[in-house]
């Protein structure tokens, strides 16, 4: 329970958190000042007995002074116990109740000498009394502001008693004497309200700032971690989007939100090299864009089932993984279409990624389920960016893709089971790279401006007739089966 039955204001509009904090923190200051006004004490208790020392009866002060001594070391044992324990909560309140029992006694004490140690036959001696008791009531004030039940009670069973006597004993020096302490304890009693109002505020101020910054810092870090939380299902929704359901490959929406990235770093090192020679520079520097499309995938799925046909897709992505580099990337290009984007490779060597791929493909025994397996082949259409080495921004990336994609057919329509890649000769310039580029690639095969490598046997005419075009390339064009023995 609480020393004053009756609540302060401040209390009932307050917080019934933020009143106890305070109270913990005025009655932990009030624990702390204790120290100080037990030292002043002990050197004014000692220094009346020496100064009445012969004026009053030794038995008289060695008993008033050994009962107060008696007094301080008990209040000093108590403070020192609470400050061990760290009090805190509804206890607080029984360690005031202890503190303010020990003011009152110690004021009891003080309220004696002007009735049992009041020397009558020495008026100088007599001014002791008032100068001690007057400067311990204004310390008690400055030391115990923060809990009044403390100082008014030291206040008050010091003063009254002093002022009485001094009324008392008549004569205008004493009664003028007296009167100045019955309004120096009401001056004391404002005061003291004025400094615990002052100390009330602070701590009030200081514990909601402490309480507001603790609640900012809570709501900060829930929104640090909403943030993110946010951020991950973020990153995850954007990583679903681009990446396809079946396989777990990227799709297309990942490589376009990619790919500039890889292009500008494509462009500045070809623009680092400077002007090119007539001689191609052979450096790691090129990206291959390599479309690779399961042949009659459809019969699979008329004849077994989409299941099957599932089944068959999700084991080509560990077949692409593992014809190609860790640092290339195997995107679901769509259907039965994937395409592999070699990064830091000499475009001469794409033959070697794209013969990988086709081989891992064809030996490969596709375990459609039942103890059921198939045996599939695939068609590869491959090309280089930049297209033109001389001219790196003559065509974009995504011109480069469309190249790729004619020689796909061209690899379809040719036979299956094969791929082919076109690569630009020193003959091609960029007035070459029209807008029908595309379309007029067998034309620029036939006058030895474009370079065809393919497996296909010598004597298979490579078709573009059904790749969206109406020629057919009959020679000029590289046969490199030998290089895979």
């Amino acid at each position: 329970m609480k020393i004053n039955k009756k609540n302060e204001k401040w209390e009932k509009e307050e917080n019934a958190d933020i009143v106890i904090k305070v109270h913990e923190a005025q009655i932990g200051h009030l624990h702390e000042q204790t120290w100080i006004a037990l030292t002043g004490v002990i050197v004014v208790t000692f220094s009346v007995c020496f100064a009445l020392w012969g004026i009053i009866p030794r038995w008289k002060l060695l008993s008033w002074g050994g009962v107060l001594i008696f007094i301080y070391i008990a209040r000093a044992y108590f403070t020192k116990i609470f400050q061990k324990r760290s009090i805190a909560g509804p206890q607080i309140y029984e360690w005031a109740k202890l503190h303010v029992s020990g003011v009152m006694a110690s004021g009891f004490m003080w309220a004696l000498p002007p009735l049992f140690l009041w020397p009558t036959d020495s008026p100088v001696h007599q001014l002791i009394w008032p100068i001690c008791i007057v400067s311990l009531t204004a310390a008690a004030i400055s030391t115990y502001c923060t809990w009044m039940p403390s100082y008014i009670s030291f206040l008050l069973l010091s003063m009254l008693p002093l002022s009485l006597r001094l009324l008392w004993e008549g004569g205008m020096v004493h009664t003028v004497l007296g009167l100045l302490g019955l309004f120096f304890t009401v001056f004391l009693v404002k005061t003291g309200r004025m400094m615990h109002s002052a100390s009330v505020v602070s701590l009030v101020m200081g514990i909601r700032n402490e309480s507001l910054n603790g609640f900012l810092s809570e709501e900060k870090a829930k929104q640090e971690e909403l943030t993110r939380k946010l951020q991950i299902a973020h990153d995850q929704l954007r990583k679903l989007s681009m990446t396809d359901e079946l396989t777990g490959l990227w799709n297309r929406r990942f490589l376009n939100a990619t790919i500039s990235e890889d292009v500008a770093q494509v462009m500045r090192n070809y623009h680092n090299i400077g002007p090119m020679l007539e001689k191609p520079l052979i450096k790691d520097i090129d990206i291959i864009f390599a479309i690779v499309d399961l042949d009659h995938f459809k019969a699979v799925n008329d004849t077994y089932g989409h299941i099957a046909g599932d089944q068959v897709l999700t084991q080509m992505r560990q077949i692409l993984i593992e014809s190609s580099r860790e640092m290339d990337t195997v995107i679901r290009w769509g259907g039965e279409e994937f395409m592999v984007v070699a990064r830091n490779v000499c475009r001469d060597n794409y033959v070697f990624l794209v013969e990988r791929i086709r081989r891992a493909v064809e030996t490969h025994r596709f375990d459609i389920g039942e103890r059921k397996a198939l045996r599939l082949t695939c068609s590869v259409g491959a090309a280089a960016f930049p297209f033109l080495q001389k001219f790196p921004d003559g065509l974009s990336w995504d011109r480069v893709v469309e190249v790729a994609d004619a020689s796909l057919y061209a690899a379809k329509h040719s036979g299956r089971n094969a791929w082919v890649g076109i690569i630009p000769t020193a003959k091609a310039t960029m007035e070459d790279l029209t807008s029908d580029f595309v379309k007029n690639i067998p034309e620029l095969i036939d006058c030895g401006k474009l370079e065809m490598k393919t497996n296909l046997p010598d004597n298979v005419i490579v078709s573009w007739s059904e790749s969206r075009m109406d020629l057919s390339v009959s020679g000029k064009t590289d046969r490199v089966v030998a290089y895979f023995g």
